[in-house]
């Protein structure tokens, strides 16, 4: 007699599995809408430059995870803000490329975790000294300042010049002798972000139009501005190559090329209808090649 036959029933997963998975999934996807609102791109590019610039000055590990992770939630601290403070802006304008706006995070979390973002930064500037510390508070009050009101008047691009213009201070002062960075390093990287501010805001004209923010990419056009990235960066990435001595000739005016043909690309996009947001990520290239050459001069 054959064997009978039969399909094999599996084990049903029980309720509490099944709410149990629930909740991880729910609070998976929470986490990731939280890291988006972190604004992740700009934030681990401007951490990159700052651990990149640490290295440059020969600063030790133990101190290089400190700087790092101090500038990384300072970001993200500045970024959740900007996030939960524009909320309603971008319901207005529907903003789909927001986690706030896509109900995957809510406002009061994105809050939440920008307050516990800037004392965590302050904590770990606290642990380098208290110089640092003064200026990890000058950089949340200068990128804090920007979100509750600075991006929308004249003033726009004074936060970007101040506060990237002040993260070689950040790196220099935490370095076992503290000492101030040369002039010119700050003043390059002031410049990068004024650049990047720029980059920034083009993509965003016709939103920020329709809710009233009138920065100063607005009050310039949209060909001025894209004038002033190609101005600022160059001006940065020319004051980089011809003020480090130490640097191979041939090797900086090779990078500056790059630098400039990723900005006139950039600028050149910027002059479209409907700027893409590409343009940003073209200025975060080319400040990378331009804090590589400081690493290396």
């Amino acid at each position: 007699m054959p064997p009978r036959t039969g399909r094999l029933i599996g084990k049903k997963p029980s309720i509490k599995s099944r709410l149990e998975l629930l909740l991880i999934s729910k609070l998976f996807a929470r986490a990731i809408g939280l890291l988006k609102s972190t604004h992740p791109i700009p934030s681990f590019a401007v951490t990159s430059f700052t651990v990149l610039l640490a290295i440059g000055y020969g600063m030790p590990f133990e101190k290089l995870v400190l700087v790092g992770l101090g500038i990384l939630f300072q970001q993200f601290s500045v970024g959740l803000s900007n996030d939960w403070l524009d909320y309603e802006r971008d319901k207005i304008v529907v903003r789909d490329d927001k986690p706030t706006v896509r109900f995957e995070v809510s406002a009061s979390l994105v809050r939440n975790a920008s307050l516990v973002s800037a004392v965590i930064a302050l904590v770990f500037a606290m642990s380098l000294g208290w110089e640092v510390l003064l200026i990890m508070v000058a950089m949340l009050v200068v990128g804090w300042s920007y979100n509750l009101g600075l991006k929308s008047n004249a003033l726009s691009a004074l936060p970007y010049a101040v506060g990237f213009g002040i993260v070689p201070v950040f790196v220099t002062l935490s370095l076992s002798t503290p000492q101030l960075p040369l002039w010119w390093v700050m003043l390059a990287s002031g410049l990068l972000g004024v650049a990047a501010h720029f980059a920034n805001a083009l993509p965003d004209l016709i939103d920020d139009r329709e809710t009233g923010v009138r920065a100063l990419p607005h009050m310039l056009g949209q060909r001025v501005s894209a004038l002033a990235i190609s101005g600022a960066a160059a001006l940065a990435s020319l004051l980089v190559v011809t003020q480090s001595a130490s640097l191979n000739p041939t090797l900086a005016w090779w990078s500056f090329g790059l630098t400039m043909g990723l900005v006139i690309t950039a600028s050149g996009l910027a002059l479209r209808p409907k700027p893409p947001r590409v343009i940003f990520h073209l200025l975060i290239a080319a400040a990378f090649v331009n804090v590589a050459l400081l690493v290396l001069g």
